[in-house]
């Protein structure tokens, strides 16, 4: 259901599944912490429980120009476009319904109007934050600090995108992020470049390489935007064997951006490689409730890594991603980096 039809600049859009209500809240509630109010927000409901269901229908009433839609089941990347298709502001943004932005991410919407015509992609920094703790957020900067993307810092900024290595996209605490968060993006080329619903994982990865494969009319503003709520309950989920092939499907996907550009991104590539290795073994081999043997783990992922698309990465690419890249492809190579994290981790519990 949509309550109004006024036009608003900006199109806020949060997929839900199954959220806590108080978690649901606490993201919408952080929207209407000044007095900007330009934007409309799409609830959008991912199948979740009727009982979810009802109470997002309940809640949305308090909070103006705000509407919920229900979706069947269909994942992260079909709700964000069946989103992308239903806003109506000029740019569009993303919220994660456990996470919520800062005031000054408020300020600054206000103030980047004036920039409409200038940029298709504005982003803004993301920081992490537990769940559970308190945190004052950084003092309110009234400057907006914008600073055009140009040839060298576009290339950077792909890069960053691979590993998220670049300093140039960091600022203290806080990075850009390769999520679909803390930035706006023109509508209209949101449009034409959807989130691939066929990826279960890093499809939003990829849309940003899509985002910067279309457009170099980017800035960045060197502000708190956007906090993500880390879960710590997270870490003790259940072992998935569908995780490796996941993580697998994103690589092979990623390689014909990076042979796009073949000669810059190879360290990059590595260490994403590496990033997506490091998932599997904490995600999947060295769970807490990973019921199989160590050695058959470790005979198991040895002979995983001697597979595509692990094995397109040379000394070459690792010595490109840099010394600890280096070092994690040694031990690989020497069927030894399962181990290494195995002892790590028993190090860590003494």
């Amino acid at each position: 259901m949509r309550k109004g039809a006024i036009y608003l600049f900006y199109s806020i859009i949060i997929p839900v599944y199954n959220n806590e209500v108080s978690d649901v809240r606490r993201c919408l509630d952080s929207f209407y912490r000044s007095s900007f109010n330009d934007f409309e927000i799409l609830v959008m409901d991912d199948g979740s429980k009727k009982e979810c269901a009802r109470t997002l229908d309940q809640i949305i009433i308090e909070y103006p120009h705000t509407s919920v839609y229900h979706l069947a089941h269909g994942g992260a990347a079909r709700t964000r476009n069946e989103g992308i298709h239903r806003a109506k502001g000029t740019y569009i943004c993303f919220a994660d319904a456990d996470d919520m932005v800062t005031r000054q991410f408020l300020l600054d919407l206000a103030k980047l109007k004036k920039y409409a015509c200038d940029y298709d992609v504005v982003y803004g920094l993301v920081h992490y934050v537990k769940q559970g703790t308190e945190r004052e957020e950084n003092p309110h900067i009234d400057s907006l600090e914008l600073k055009k993307i140009d040839a060298k810092g576009y290339c950077e900024l792909y890069r960053h995108m691979f590993d998220l290595g670049s300093p140039l996209y960091r600022k203290d605490n806080g990075y850009v992020s390769r999520g679909p968060v803390a930035r706006i993006v023109k509508r209209e080329l949101a449009e034409k470049h959807l989130f691939k619903s066929e990826l279960v994982l890093g499809e939003d990865e990829l849309w940003n390489l899509d985002l910067l494969e279309a457009t170099d009319k980017l800035a960045v503003v060197y502000h708190e935007w956007y906090l993500y709520i880390e879960n710590l309950m997270s870490t003790s989920r259940k072992p998935n064997p569908d995780f490796i092939g996941q993580h697998r499907d994103l690589l092979v996907s990623m390689l014909p951006y990076m042979q796009k550009h073949e000669g810059s991104l190879e360290g990059a590539f590595a260490n994403r490689v590496f990033e997506s290795l490091h998932a599997i073994i904490n995600g999947y081999y060295l769970t807490p409730l990973e019921k199989e043997g160590f050695l058959k783990s470790m005979r198991e992922f040895n002979q995983m890594v001697k597979n595509y698309p692990y094995t397109l990465i040379t000394y070459k690419y690792a010595n490109r991603g840099g010394v600890k890249t280096l070092i994690k492809f040694a031990l690989m190579k020497a069927g030894c980096l399962l181990t290494v994290y195995k002892l790590k981790r028993i190090m860590l519990k003494r």
